[in-house]
């Protein structure tokens, strides 16, 4: 058969068309360089798990397509997938291999996020290590807890739950859109710093231990709080007035501290001095604060009544005069002294007035003269610059008695003999049943008219003046 010209240029056309779609079908649509390996590197990713990863899902880098997975076969430590990638892409061996989810249908890709920004880069034969890589979380445990969860209520129930679902999140969607999106945000920054969260959860572990053990105690605190609360509620309207006249009270206390803006930062610098003089002092303060408790304790013991049965405080005075006698070296002397009945500041004296006599006199063993002092242990002084400085205590004098111990009129030199002294006054404690008591030389007496009931009537102090008893 003949053919014309005309003819042979349009089969010749034809073929070059046909030519060229192959070609393109081949190069683009099929990707046969791709599957000889043409313009391609492999490259392994290590996973956890498959997630679900299938042949010819497609890998991305910086959102841009530039490979395929060609393979997922199991490992015995998860999953391991071969990609094609082009060569033309360069990939840093750092980026990190996630599986992401396309669509809601279960579409997979993965995509290599870049950590730097330089190499090295990803080359034929090269394993990306589990440790850089993610998937996707398992929905399936998700839905076989769901599916428990609503098999577990009963039927009858089932719409009284939905009903009150709708009354606890119904008109609420904002507001559960925003809590989603914050709570990705958080997530997102968790898989940023996958290091800081993983140091926190190990580190935790001592903590969660110590609330373990601390059980029996957080639960006697929710006990003491749930006390509180019920507390609270039966004081509801005390709490009201309280919260009622608070913002009063608290506007009265902030003008009271703008009155003292002026003064108070004078007085937190004078507190300064003292707290100086109290960290100076400090063994002192302990051993008062050590030693007050104590006494207090000692002085309340004379309302114990122990002697009798009696109801009675017991307590002994011992009153001495002039033994020893009074110091009088260091103070003022008499015609200086003030009147007891002066009202105003008296004039501040140019030295400290103390006892200052020997520290080993035993007048006013416990006097200024005597006190320890706290920056030199050893050293005892009566002011602070004694105690600084590297001189010893100097005493003024001896105390000397400067007239007779015995008060006369005539104030002789030599007193004469006193008379006989008379019987010494006392007072001792008897007993109510029999009247009987201890005298001071030990010797047991009666007393008629203590015992009741006996017609024997005490004396009284007329008897005793005129004798007649």
């Amino acid at each position: 058969m003949i053919l014309s010209r005309f003819v042979r240029i349009q089969l010749l056309i034809f073929a070059v068309v046909t030519v060229v779609a192959l070609l393109v079908m081949g190069l683009v649509y099929m990707r046969l360089p791709s599957l000889v390996g043409v313009g391609r590197y492999t490259v392994r990713v290590q996973l956890a798990t498959s997630a679900g990863l299938y042949d010819s899902a497609n890998v991305t880098y910086r959102g841009k397509t530039v490979g395929i997975v060609t393979g997922v076969v199991p490992t015995r430590t998860g999953a391991e997938a071969t990609l094609s990638v082009d060569s033309s892409v360069r990939i840093p061996v750092s980026a990190t291999a996630n599986v992401h989810s396309r669509s809601a249908i279960g579409e997979l890709y993965l995509d290599f996020v870049p950590t730097s920004q330089g190499g090295p880069y990803l080359e034929n034969g090269d394993v990306v290590p589990a440790t850089r890589t993610t998937v996707p979380q398992d929905i399936a445990p998700l839905i076989d807890t769901l599916d428990t969860s609503l098999t577990s209520i009963p039927k009858d129930k089932l719409s009284t739950v939905i009903d009150e679902t709708q009354n606890a999140f119904g008109g609420s969607g904002d507001a559960l859109q925003r809590l989603l999106n914050g709570t990705d945000r958080v997530l997102d920054q968790v898989h940023t710093d996958t290091d800081a969260v993983t140091t926190l959860i190990n580190d935790s572990a001592p903590f969660l231990d110590s609330q373990q053990v601390s059980s029996p105690a957080i639960r006697e605190w929710v006990a003491h709080l749930s006390n509180s609360v019920r507390q609270a509620q039966a004081s509801d309207q005390q709490i009201r007035d309280v919260l009622k006249t608070g913002p009063g009270a608290a506007r009265e206390a902030s003008e009271l501290f703008g009155q003292l803006h002026l003064t108070a930062p004078l007085l937190v610098a004078n507190l300064t001095s003292l707290g100086q003089v109290a960290v100076t002092y400090n063994p002192s303060i302990e051993q008062l604060l050590v030693l007050l408790p104590a006494s207090v304790s000692a002085l309340k013991t004379i309302n114990v009544p122990d002697s009798g049965g009696t109801s009675r405080a017991f307590l002994d005075f011992k009153l001495n005069l002039n033994a020893p006698p009074p110091c009088t070296t260091g103070f003022l002397p008499p015609e200086q002294r003030r009147d007891g009945s002066s009202t105003d500041a008296p004039v501040r004296t140019p030295a400290p007035i103390y006892c200052a006599i020997p520290q080993d006199a035993p007048n006013a063993v416990r006097g200024a003269r005597n006190l320890p002092c706290m920056d030199k242990p050893g050293k005892r002084a009566p002011t602070v610059e004694e105690c600084d400085s590297d001189r010893p205590y100097v005493a003024q004098g001896t105390n000397p008695w400067r007239e007779n111990p015995t008060p006369t009129v005539d104030n002789p030199q030599a007193p004469a003999a006193a008379a006989t002294p008379p019987p010494r006054v006392g007072t001792a404690a008897y007993d109510p049943a029999t009247g009987g008591y201890v005298g001071s030389d030990g010797t047991v007496h009666t007393q008629p008219g203590l015992v009741p009931g006996t017609g024997q009537v005490a004396p009284t102090l007329q008897t005793l003046l005129t004798g007649d008893h």
